[in-house]
């Protein structure tokens, strides 16, 4: 467990003890993707001027294959695994795995692998050019959570990659894509045509609103009242609480979009697929001597103690609904611990 501790003094060092359990625990935020998911699927009518460019059918053979293949390289090691899991990924979805992979945890697009029913297709990207997408669902029946998974095409010499997948949170729903022979639109994530605001800026809006210390005033466009949010939150309270006047958090999200996808709802709005990396750094007071970390912190930074800061970068694939009206709002969510330093 993690412990600070003061320079000498005659009091007793209960408040170290309490310190050392909150950190343990409150940075091991997890538990943010709910267990009782479950899509929303609203088919309605539309026009059938332009089509998918794949039938269901093909589009699911598609999809189950690569998602079998992504969980057979899950684990394997070194510039070998990556090989293997960029035949079957890329994007955020490989940052995930590969992270994952060198940490000794399993992604998220492994961990959303249904054995037994396959992939259920909710839409394609519309039209015969390139990029072509395919959007997926699993549901992973030992915790009852749906998964969304996206397969692009970049173009007609690339095959299918899985470039996102993300589990959705307790209680979110995906509107209708429209009917699934139609296809669905892809949308630039900078491009707010018909929305209050751009996905992008949907992004950045959603990020700032879950900064520790909290933003005196609230991003406007979106609604930061969700599971994963409230999770996070709840996190960093007691994290501050247990630290008191020995150290300060502070948490900073920043959304990297170069790989993000989005595509176009029957009813106007967007649902992009993207990427945010958090940042929780503890800075050490002058009234406190060191930090002695836990195992999993310390093999990760390197060193058992740090006497000025710990900072611990998360990865956050995070899935947004934008709509017609309204504020924006996180669907689908999830964290895996990359990186850290201290000193």
């Amino acid at each position: 467990m993690t412990r600070a501790t003061r320079r000498p003094t005659s009091r007793p060092t209960r408040r170290h003890a309490l310190t050392a359990a909150a950190l343990g625990l409150a940075l091991a935020t997890t538990g943010c993707g709910a267990t009782d998911a479950l899509v929303g699927l609203h088919d309605a009518p539309s026009e059938r001027s332009t089509a998918a460019p794949l039938d269901e059918e093909g589009a699911t053979a598609i999809a189950a294959r690569l998602l079998a293949a992504a969980r057979a390289t899950a684990t394997e090691p070194g510039a070998t695994g990556h090989a293997a899991r960029a035949a079957v990924l890329a994007g955020d979805a490989l940052t995930m795995a590969d992270t994952a992979a060198a940490r000794g945890a399993v992604a998220t697009t492994e961990a959303g692998l249904a054995k037994g029913p396959a992939p259920t297709v909710l839409a394609q990207s519309r039209g015969r050019e390139w990029p072509r997408a395919i959007l997926a669902t699993t549901l992973d029946e030992s915790t009852s959570t749906q998964y969304l998974h996206v397969m692009v095409s970049r173009s007609p010499q690339a095959p299918f990659r899985i470039e996102a997948s993300v589990p959705m949170l307790g209680g979110a729903r995906l509107p209708s894509l429209g009917g699934r022979g139609d296809g669905a639109p892809f949308v630039p994530v900078e491009d707010g045509e018909g929305l209050p605001i751009s996905p992008a800026k949907a992004f950045q809006g959603y990020a700032a609103a879950l900064g520790r210390p909290a933003p005196k005033t609230p991003p406007k466009g979106v609604d930061a009242k969700d599971s994963f949010a409230d999770a996070l939150g709840v996190s960093a309270a007691v994290q501050t609480k247990a630290l008191g006047r020995l150290a300060t958090l502070a948490q900073v999200h920043t959304p990297d979009l170069r790989h993000a996808v989005a595509f176009r709802l029957a009813g106007g709005g967007v649902v992009a697929f993207g990427l945010m990396r958090r940042t929780d750094t503890i800075s050490v007071r002058p009234g406190a001597k060191e930090l002695v970390l836990p195992s999993r912190y310390s093999a990760l930074v390197g060193k058992k103690k740090v006497t000025k800061s710990l900072s611990l970068t998360s990865l956050e694939p995070i899935v947004l609904v934008v709509p017609t009206e309204g504020d924006a709002t996180a669907i689908g969510a999830t964290e895996l611990l990359a990186a850290g330093k201290g000193r």
